[in-house]
């Protein structure tokens, strides 16, 4: 009996912790933060650039880099791409100005920069 009793109370630990384990990841994927992962120091820094061209309001920015080999070990990160939300990228101007601004910012081409307009708080 103090053996079944043991094995119960095993038993009974591990699936309370596994139920914790559930919860807790149930909550990460839930929460708001995953859906909107913070951006870089970068992805900042151009994002508080480009909110303040006339009629861009809110941005958010998400720069795509490629991993350059070197002969030392780690290689140097080349911005190839950038995506980039702005509420009033409705606008044609806007989303036009926005990117332009990021290209000149990041040394990207034309076809490297998408702008998007955000989508509206309900």
């Amino acid at each position: 009996m103090k053996d079944w009793l043991a094995k119960f109370q095993a038993v009974k630990t591990w699936v309370l912790v596994l139920a914790c384990c559930g919860a807790a990841m149930l909550y990460l994927a839930l929460s708001p933060s995953a859906a909107a992962p913070a951006m870089t120091e970068e992805e900042s820094r151009i994002s508080q650039t480009l909110c303040r061209i006339a009629g861009a309001g809110e941005t958010r920015v998400s720069i795509y880099y490629a991993q350059e080999a070197s002969a030392f070990g780690s290689g140097a990160k080349t911005p190839v791409g950038a995506v980039i939300v702005a509420r009033g990228a409705g606008d044609i101007l806007v989303r036009l100005n926005l990117a332009q601004a990021a290209q000149t910012l990041l040394g990207l081409g034309p076809g490297q920069v998408e702008v998007f307009p955000m989508e509206e708080d309900k």
